[in-house]
């Protein structure tokens, strides 16, 4: 009886010794586990901290990009600053009206140049069918002679950037001729 209760004591000190092995071994890889969710998480905050400072870098590019179109532009329009500051400073009392016309119209189509060069154009309206998303109707007037919704004239050109409107024409559209009614609807009496 001695000898089971030692066996069993030596089992006992054995599967002791078993599960500390097993402990051990389950420390041992909880401790490497966790040593790579602190790299991946390391890993994961130096990439949203390249994320954030990629998407700052891009608003300051963006805004970086906007300043120097925006300086290119006007410094193609200056020259036509300058030449309308030397019309309005000729002398008052010259009376060819012509030459002065001449010379405002001859600025007129540098401030054009400029615009085309930059990819703004003007588009043409009279006589198209109305459209919103290039017009601005603020006349309707009744015609025969036209279908509805027909552009008779521009009061204001529209522009276009490449292919977006950036600036609707303002125009006078053709409505259908409202049938009056009679005053007498058929009844006497």
């Amino acid at each position: 009886m001695l000898s089971e209760k030692k066996e069993e004591v030596e089992e006992k000190n054995e599967g002791d010794k078993n599960l500390e092995t097993i402990v051990e071994q389950l420390r041992e890889e909880l401790n490497n586990v966790l040593e790579e969710v602190k790299d991946y998480k390391d890993k994961y905050l130096r990439v949203l901290a390249e994320m954030d400072n990629q998407r700052k870098r891009v608003i300051r590019e963006k805004e970086e990009l906007e300043r120097y179109a925006n300086e290119r532009l006007i410094l193609s329009i200056l020259p036509v600053v300058d030449n309308f500051e030397r019309a309005i400073n000729t002398d008052e009392n010259t009376n060819n009206v012509q030459e002065i016309l001449d010379g405002v119209k001859l600025i007129f189509k540098q401030l054009k140049d400029v615009l085309e060069r930059e990819g703004v154009k003007p588009f043409e309206s009279v006589g198209q069918k109305f459209d919103p998303y290039k017009h601005e109707a603020l006349l309707a007037i009744e015609s025969e002679e036209h279908e509805p919704s027909i552009i008779l004239e521009e009061i204001e050109k529209g522009y276009l950037l490449g292919d977006k409107v950036i600036r609707p024409t303002k125009v006078t559209v053709s409505r259908q001729k409202e049938e009056k009614e009679d005053d007498t609807d058929g009844n006497q009496g």
